[in-house]
């Protein structure tokens, strides 16, 4: 079977995960990096085992020919960077949050459209196993009819102001802040159950503003991406959810629940332990089915595995025509209606309709 060529755009979460997800797949051959600090993406190549190393994404595209290109680079990157790769040629994987704004992420879905590739969102949460056992029973009505959800996000990324420097997470003309980072993800997590949000009020805000260098050489400075944001969303059918998160604490911790009529479930950031709770019972540790499990090395990060059902779902999409998902059409332009309506509720003061394209 001939491999499928890939690029990678991007040389940090690219490198923990993306790099050793594509080489981990029979289908797919690693065949260059592009990253903006030249030594370094040279340094990562080789130990990777990849010839290629670019400075300029672009040079990489016209020498390489790459089938499939994946973008995990700040995200006032994805736009620029997907439309090259779609012009020429490319199936795409892009990382979430998916653009700047709705309207580049719209003509990024009509540029893959128009050239007849695939395209996907990289929403790799949605395999964590507990994760994914919920939006099943949720389905099946194991939990009597939904009516609210909420997920609590704490994350040590600026508990000090030299705890880590100004970067582009820290600023909103690249696409920073908490609620691109991981509002996304939690945004997605409850479409995927309820369905797309119909409203939004929000406040996404910079709780800790002050970016203090971390090494010598450094400078510091003054957030303008969000640091915390607290969403309360509205779906069709009456279910609300609250999604609270702050990246500005001294620890990391995540909780999911989902509650119903006749039960709530809930897992935490790990995704492999599902709870279903009933009042006047004791909490019940459900098991996972074989087919929702993920294998894990004992070293390797956490979302290596789930990433890796992206990849093998994106090569059946290529290479024998089955429907992707995550998919950019379907997910990707939709979660970014959301953030979009969020922030634009956040500046308002006020509860806003998110209008689908």
């Amino acid at each position: 079977m001939a491999r499928l060529r890939v690029a990678l755009f991007g040389t940090s979460f690219a490198r923990r995960i993306q790099a050793p997800g594509f080489q981990g797949h029979p289908g797919f051959e690693l065949v260059a990096l592009a990253g903006s600090d030249a030594e370094r993406t040279r340094r990562i190549a080789g130990e990777l085992g990849v010839k290629g190393a670019y400075a300029d994404w672009r040079e990489l595209l016209e020498r390489e020919k790459p089938d499939v290109v994946a973008i995990a680079t700040p995200v006032h990157l994805h736009h620029p960077m997907m439309l090259g790769a779609l012009a020429a040629g490319c199936h795409v994987l892009c990382e979430k949050p998916t653009a700047m704004n709705l309207a580049q992420a719209i003509e990024m879905r009509d540029a893959a459209r128009r050239a007849g590739r695939v395209a996907g969102i990289n929403h790799e949460f949605r395999f964590l196993p507990a994760r994914a056992l919920a939006r099943r029973l949720v389905g099946e009505g194991a939990i009597g009819r939904p009516r609210r959800a909420e997920i609590l996000g704490r994350y040590a990324i600026w508990p000090r102001p030299d705890s880590r420097g100004m970067t582009w997470l820290s600023d909103a003309a690249r696409g920073g802040g908490i609620l691109g980072a991981l509002g996304s993800h939690h945004t997605d997590c409850l479409r995927t159950m309820f369905g797309e949000p119909a409203s939004v009020l929000a406040t996404v805000r910079v709780d800790q503003p002050r970016r203090g260098p971390v090494a010598p050489g450094e400078a510091s400075g003054v957030a303008s991406a969000d640091d915390a944001c607290t969403l309360q969303y509205g779906f069709e059918g009456g279910v609300g959810a609250l999604v609270d998160l702050s990246a500005c604490v001294p620890y990391r911790w995540e909780r999911f629940e989902v509650h119903g009529e006749d039960a709530s479930l809930r897992w935490d950031e790990d995704g492999e332990t599902l709870w279903r709770l009933v009042a006047g019972r004791e909490p019940e540790v459900l098991p996972i089915p074989g087919e929702l499990q993920l294998p894990r090395g004992a070293d390797e990060p956490m979302l290596l595995a789930p990433f890796r059902v992206m990849v093998d779902r994106l090569h059946r999409a290529i290479e024998h025509g089955e429907p992707l998902e995550p998919s950019f059409a379907a997910d990707a332009v939709p979660v970014q209606a959301a953030l979009d309506a969020a922030r634009a509720s956040s500046e308002r003061g006020a509860r806003l309709a998110i209008g689908q394209p």
